[in-house]
């Protein structure tokens, strides 16, 4: 049965990479401009660059179910990289990586997860295009409303799975 999803994004952010970084490492703010994320409650604060800091997230999936999770920050390399490791709904790890891009940024994010809620697992085989589609849409809407909490324009979106690789 199919309970384990890698699914990548990638983004072309028009804005200097440390303004990006900023906006990443305080997922408790997440909220605020990012669409579908209904709640980000930093639970442990960690060290003074976010290491160790356990944030809990709960997602509105758009189709009538929620995602809820926390992550603990397991690698902090400012301005570059940014790991952490999720247990909840979803057990597994993401990954930003933050790369210079002419005068701006390009964000690849990696999210490699189970599923660990019973039905998903079970209807998994069936619904795996589903529910990478919905991440992909939940990615898409957190590229522009990024881009719009810089006052630019997102640039290119790539998204890849072991379905897809898909730009926008």
């Amino acid at each position: 049965m199919k309970s384990r999803f890698v699914l990548v994004s990638r983004w072309l952010m028009p804005a200097p990479r440390e303004r990006v970084w900023e906006l990443l490492v305080h997922p408790e703010r997440w909220p605020h401009w990012w669409p579908r994320l209904e709640s980000a409650r930093r639970t442990v604060p960690g060290a003074a660059d976010g290491l160790g800091a356990v944030t809990e997230f709960r997602w509105n999936s758009g189709l009538g179910y929620r995602i809820e999770f926390a992550v603990a920050t397991v690698r902090v390399q400012e301005p570059i990289e940014l790991e952490g490791e999720a247990r909840g709904n979803l057990r597994g790890s993401g990954l930003w990586l933050l790369e210079e891009a002419g005068d701006g940024a390009r964000l690849t994010y990696r999210w490699d997860v189970q599923l660990e809620k019973p039905w998903m697992r079970l209807l998994a085989p069936l619904l795996w295009p589903v529910f990478a589609q919905r991440h992909f849409r939940v990615m898409r809407d957190g590229a522009r409303a990024m881009a719009h909490q810089l006052g630019c324009e997102a640039g290119r979106v790539e998204e890849w799975s072991s379905l897809t690789l898909r730009p926008s």
